[in-house]
């Protein structure tokens, strides 16, 4: 089995590293998009020696052409790419394109689906693997693996759990390649969402109407690709990062979004939506990670209120 791969986020790296370790891996390609990527990319393809391409938007199609006559791969697996790969292309390797979609399918199709998911509380993640064809995200589905959301669970973590619940399936996708046994079944239609790139108004803290829980589940969905859920005080912005429910009780009739507690001894407490409360623990500033309570620091005291 020839397998080339399109590698463009950190979700793929731990089945990337299996398989240029099997042999098997005969090209990689990555996007433009990110430097990051690109450098880390280069830094494990130059280890293993495997050749690895740079793709732009211009000019796509002759690019993957040209690719795919080099390297003759009988599968490109793609584990999180930014463009549109004509259909044209798709049809050229034996087994077509496969794509590793990390969170279930057709419930959450999009770029970004992890940060919806969080957000929203959900309870069950997940990786898909389809085949790919013309549109994101819509092609038969191959496998499916279910990867539990916990309530405290960050981005980071969730990122985590499902490049190691890809990894696992990889091996399993390749054995079913091998021995011809895989079964694709057609998406649900009925159950089709999608889910574009959030707005600010997405990613902004609403005191207003968000409660604890709906506060705390944003600063995970952000923690820590955008350094924690984005709030303003007093003409400041700062990033919620890790929050924890508290005990306490609303007594004043206090609005939300007010510093009810900040002190070392009792952190930095602040109402929500519907008088709930919520200890903020941990939050960025330009300065640097601090502890809730550092927020003293900066001339932020009890009763002064979020905007």
């Amino acid at each position: 089995m020839r397998i080339a791969i399109l590698c463009n986020d950190r979700l793929g790296i731990p089945a990337l590293q299996q398989l240029v370790q099997s042999r098997m891996v005969v090209a990689v390609g990555t996007s433009d998009r990110s430097p990051e990527m690109m450098a880390l990319m280069k830094q494990i393809t130059v280890q293993a020696g495997v050749p690895h391409h740079i793709f732009s938007r211009k000019d796509l199609e002759n690019n993957f052409s040209s690719w795919l006559t080099q390297h003759q791969p009988d599968v490109v697996l793609v584990k999180t790419f930014p463009f549109r790969i004509p259909l044209s292309v798709l049809k050229i390797p034996k087994h077509g394109f496969i794509n590793f979609h990390y969170a279930p399918l057709p419930n959450y199709r999009g770029s970004n689906p992890l940060f919806w998911m969080i957000k929203e509380q959900v309870a069950m993640g997940g990786v898909a693997v389809h085949q790919m064809d013309e549109n994101f995200d819509s092609g038969p589905l191959l496998f499916k693996m279910d990867v539990p959301i916990k309530p405290q669970d960050s981005f980071g973590i969730c990122s985590t759990q499902l490049a190691y619940a890809g990894a696992h399936m990889t091996g399993s996708l390749i054995q079913s390649l091998i021995s011809g046994t895989l079964q694709p079944v057609a998406q649900q239609k009925e159950n089709d969402r999608w889910f574009g790139r959030p707005t600010a108004a997405d990613l902004s803290v609403n005191w207003i109407k968000m409660n604890a829980s709906e506060v705390m589940a944003l600063a995970n969905a952000c923690n820590p690709w955008l350094k924690g859920a984005p709030a303003r005080i007093k003409g400041w912005s700062i990033g919620i990062t890790n929050t924890s429910f508290s005990s306490l009780s609303v007594t004043n009739n206090e609005l939300p979004g007010t510093i009810i507690r900040i002190s070392r001894e009792e952190g930095l407490v602040v109402v929500c939506s519907k008088q709930t409360v919520l200890a903020i623990d941990v939050i960025y500033t330009e300065e640097g990670y601090f502890p809730g309570f550092k927020l003293l620091d900066f001339g932020i005291k009890k009763g002064d209120c979020f905007e």
